[in-house]
């Protein structure tokens, strides 16, 4: 479902070689951009435990942050997110300038 009265066309995914735009990560495809988990990543500063907006880069797929201050977020050690990307992943954290560290991984129980 979308906005139908906006105009346009409403997909569930658009290709534009060489890639897939989809709002959900499939599992093992390539080439794709996503959104939906809306991934953030803690890290601590100066003592302190603070959180970020981050896109979620690997070889084959990008996972977009969200954009708006009141979406909420999927933190990016969360089995779900350590699944689809594949390692070693790349968390960008967002703010003033962008900052790129190594993905945080799930851990194992």
């Amino acid at each position: 479902p979308g906005p139908t009265n906006l105009g346009g066309s409403h997909v569930f995914e658009q290709s534009i070689a060489p890639l897939v735009f989809r709002h959900i990560a499939q599992t093992g495809k390539s080439n794709e951009v996503s959104g939906h988990y809306h991934p953030k990543a803690q890290v601590s500063l100066r003592g302190r435990a603070r959180s970020f907006a981050c896109f979620l880069l690997d070889e084959t797929r990008l996972i977009l942050p969200a954009y708006g201050t009141y979406t909420g977020g999927l933190r990016c050690d969360h089995p779900t997110l350590d699944r689809l990307i594949n390692k070693p992943g790349l968390a960008i954290l967002t703010g003033k300038s962008a900052q790129p560290i190594p993905m945080p991984r799930a851990k194992v129980t």
